[in-house]
């Protein structure tokens, strides 16, 4: 499972990095891939053993991001119907 989940975080960074490029038109296809980004560093950094500060200093900010990233993709894809 860890393994898995380092694959998807890595293949999702690569994915927003073509996507800043391909679709430049298509904001929230950015947004929505960022946030999917967030949520599995929020998984990843849960399957820590000990959790020290920095660890949910980073849940929280990733948590904060990802909830960004969702409002943010949901009006651009408001403003592109």
């Amino acid at each position: 499972m860890g393994n898995f989940l380092l694959i998807s975080i890595i293949a999702v960074a690569i994915f927003v990095g073509i996507a800043s490029k391909k679709f430049y038109d298509k904001p929230y296809i950015m947004n929505f891939g960022i946030a999917v980004m967030m949520a599995l560093l929020v998984i990843q950094t849960f399957q820590m053993t000990p959790i020290g500060g920095l660890g949910y200093a980073a849940i929280i900010l990733c948590s904060i991001a990802f909830l960004f990233q969702v409002v943010i993709g949901i009006r651009n894809l408001k403003t592109v119907e």
